[in-house]
């Protein structure tokens, strides 16, 4: 598979939004209170979620569908004889990739079976060509090395632990979308930020790809042309080491949530 194909299958899907309710986290957005969106709304919303984390984690973990979640999970990876066994029960496939930032895979169950089992330090494998568009997957098959050491390396407790952990993280920014859209969005992409480094960093990831483009107008049908095409249409609206910036990494998830949010721009970046 070409990178334009790559791009073209895993870059194009927004977060998805999950269920549960944090209270107190935001006022104001029209998904809390019914008050219209304002651009100092995101603002304050930005603000409060990364300040009130702990409680937000907090709160994500009591959800009684995640709970379940987890519960499968770590049944079905206790139960396992081998990583198929993990990989071929939907619940238990979801909650590994999610917590490791490729839950927007979990649908392409043969793409994740090679590459999550590939060679991670063959230049050759598919976790190794993958990481060119997303590094997360050289990042999951170098942590776990399945090829090498198979299911007992995910039925450590350590990994459970860890797993458990992070699929909280993501309940957590599965709730903030539902307080204001875009809001877990944003809070992700201002840790993955720095590493997207390259324009095809950039559009290999579903988060980069929806936070740029939608922050910076550009349309969403650039994903119907090359991928030199696509690259040339991002790197014309974007210095990519303006990522390496914190300061605009916040302006930048600040103007994402105001188009998001259909509520327009007034020089944010002028």
């Amino acid at each position: 598979m070409n990178l334009s194909a790559l791009t073209l299958a895993y870059g194009l899907l927004p977060r998805a939004s999950g269920g549960g309710d944090i209270a107190s986290i935001y006022f104001g957005a029209s998904g809390s209170s019914g008050a219209p969106f304002s651009a100092t709304n995101a603002h304050v919303a930005l603000k409060q979620a990364e300040a009130n984390e702990a409680k937000q984690l907090e709160q994500a973990a009591k959800d009684p569908v995640l709970q379940r979640e987890l519960a499968r999970y770590e049944r079905v990876v206790k139960e396992a004889k081998s990583v198929d066994d993990v990989l071929k029960d939907p619940v238990a496939r979801k909650v590994l990739l999610t917590a490791n930032g490729l839950g927007d895979q979990a649908d392409y169950v043969g793409l994740v079976k090679k590459a999550v089992l590939s060679d991670p330090f063959d230049k050759n494998s598919l976790a190794f060509k993958l990481a060119n568009v997303n590094g997360a997957w050289l990042n999951f098959a170098i942590k776990y090395n399945l090829q090498l050491y198979g299911v007992g390396k995910l039925q450590v407790s350590d990994a459970l632990a860890e797993v458990k952990q992070n699929y909280i993280a993501e309940k957590r920014l599965d709730i903030l979308d539902q307080q204001l859209p875009g809001l877990g969005t944003a809070i992700l992409f201002k840790d993955l930020a720095p590493q997207l480094d390259t324009a095809t960093k950039v559009l290999g990831s579903a988060l980069g790809r929806e936070v740029v483009t939608t922050a910076l107008r550009i349309p969403k049908e650039i994903a119907y042309q090359s991928l030199d095409a696509q690259e040339r249409a991002v790197l014309r609206k974007l210095d990519l080491k303006d990522l390496q910036n914190p300061e605009f990494v916040d302006r930048l998830v600040y103007r994402y949530l105001i188009e998001y949010n259909g509520a327009g721009l007034s020089g944010l970046f002028a």
